[in-house]
C-alpha cells in the first residue's frame, strides 16, 4: 500500500528533532508559507520548528532535505 501524504507528515515534527538534522535551514528557505522557523537547542545547536498552523503540507521542506532523503527514501 502506497503511502498517504498524512502518512508521509506524520514523521514530520518529529523529524526534526531527531539528531540526523544539521539545522542547515534548507527547508526554511524553501517553505512558501512561511511556517518553518529556527530554534537554538539547550546544545547551541538550532533546529527547524513547523508552525502547523501555517504549513499547507506541500512537502517542500523534505523534498528539499538531503538528509531526509537519505533515511526515509
Amino acid at each position: 500500500m502506497d503511502k498517504t501524504i498524512d502518512d508521509i507528515w506524520s514523521i514530520v515534527p518529529d523529524y526534526f528533532n531527531r539528531k540526523e538534522c544539521e539545522g542547515c535551514g534548507c527547508c526554511i528557505s524553501i517553505c512558501p508559507a512561511h511556517a518553518i522557523t529556527m530554534i537554538e537547542r539547550m546544545d547551541g545547536s538550532e533546529r527547524p520548528v513547523v508552525d502547523m498552523s501555517k504549513c499547507i503540507r506541500c512537502t517542500r521542506c523534505m523534498d528539499a532535505c538531503e538528509i531526509y532523503k537519505c533515511y526515509h527514501a
